[in-house]
């Protein structure tokens, strides 16, 4: 086999992973008892080695890092030689972390890095004063050969776990299963209060870095929730365009075509929506020529495969979206996504021996091709 020199590649592969209490031994995640075995640890760590041996992504986002050194060293070992960490996992107790953070690692050179901080104006105008995010969001740019600059943002938002604690609210004015039930009802209501606040400022502050530098942007990790969920609607937003609300002149002098061409380039893209447009026009093409339907291959699964599972029931929290140059409609498009995978047999036929300590999420990842 004849691999391709870096310089000319015109393939990229993106995938994001949570890795499920990536805590070195002999330190612990949330509670003293929770420290692998150096068995585990050699299992994990091997897991994940495997994953990136097996696939070749070029870019990976990580979630759930509380040992960033151990995962530098692994991630170099299998072939990346630049890991991007900024935010540092709380400790406790000498040996006791909590609040993991996130990174990334890629086999192209990283440029710039920064934490996502969301603007204090606009949380002072949403009531948000004392707004911070659960997980510091991490931008990443990498120089990739013949395609340019990008921006990759990674992310952890909040779960949907209480975001109350006792000390949040001492006296709820009830006892017994009352309290319980509307502990979990407030605490539920305050994560979700949080993860949408989460989505609403990074895309703030993502426009603002596209506005500035005009680089393309990939948007990967653990959402914590389904994209389509109102809370995430900043994700995916449906244009409804009244002219009476433009007030920027030269954007209310467009034409209509010419207005949504520049409103386009600021949305954001689910990487997988945009595969299954591609496997449907070229499924399309393939049986207006041969007049036959094409191999099953080409088209995607008509279910998208859960990353997540409680108990039996399978959700998708794992995503990677894009900016509008990944998408071929787009008149300012620079590639389209040719593939995208959702590795889930450690969740659906686990093997003991080879994933009992790998992770909780499936890994996704994405493949897009420059034009």
């Amino acid at each position: 086999m004849i691999s391709t020199p870096l310089n000319s590649q015109k393939e990229y592969r993106v995938a994001t992973i949570n890795l499920f209490n990536f805590m070195a031994p002999p330190n612990a995640f949330y509670d003293f008892e929770n420290i692998y075995t150096a068995k585990q640890w050699q299992k994990k760590c091997a897991w994940i080695t495997a994953f990136l041996t097996d696939n070749q992504p070029d870019i990976v986002g990580f979630q759930e890092v509380f040992s960033p050194d151990e995962l530098t060293a692994l991630t170099q070992a299998a072939g990346y030689p630049y890991f991007a960490v900024l935010d540092h996992p709380e400790v406790e107790d000498d040996f006791i972390y909590r609040h993991p953070v996130v990174a990334l690692a890629s086999k192209y050179p990283i440029t710039d890095i920064a934490n996502v901080q969301a603007d204090a104006q606009v949380c002072d105008a949403l009531g948000l004063s004392q707004f911070a995010f659960s997980r510091q969001p991490l931008r990443v740019t990498v120089n990739l050969p013949q395609f340019g600059l990008c921006d990759c943002y990674v992310i952890h938002l909040k779960s949907k776990r209480s975001g109350f604690t006792v000390d949040d609210l001492t006296d709820t004015g009830t006892t017994g299963a009352a309290d319980f039930v509307s502990r979990q009802v407030l605490g539920r209501w305050a994560s979700s209060l949080q993860r949408g606040n989460e989505a609403s400022l990074l895309c703030h502050q993502m426009l603002q870095r596209r506005f500035k530098s005009g680089n393309p942007f990939l948007l990967m990790g653990d959402f914590n929730d389904q994209l389509h969920s109102d809370l995430l609607a900043a994700f995916h937003q449906s244009l409804r365009v009244y002219r009476s609300d433009i007030t920027d002149q030269n954007l209310a002098m467009l034409n209509e075509k010419a207005l949504l061409a520049q409103l386009n380039q600021c949305l954001i893209f689910d990487s997988y929506e945009l595969y299954k447009a591609t496997k449907k026009s070229n499924h399309t093409l393939a049986a207006d020529e041969f007049d036959s339907v094409c191999d099953s291959e080409i088209m995607p699964p008509t279910v998208r495969p859960a990353t997540h599972y409680y108990g039996s029931e399978g959700s998708v929290l794992d995503y990677i979206l894009v900016s509008s140059e990944f998408d071929p409609k787009q008149l300012a498009n620079l590639a389209h996504i040719e593939q995208y995978q959702t590795f889930d047999r450690h969740l659906v036929r686990p093997d003991y021996e080879r994933d009992s300590d790998s992770t909780d999420h499936a890994p996704v990842m994405m493949t897009f091709k420059v034009r």
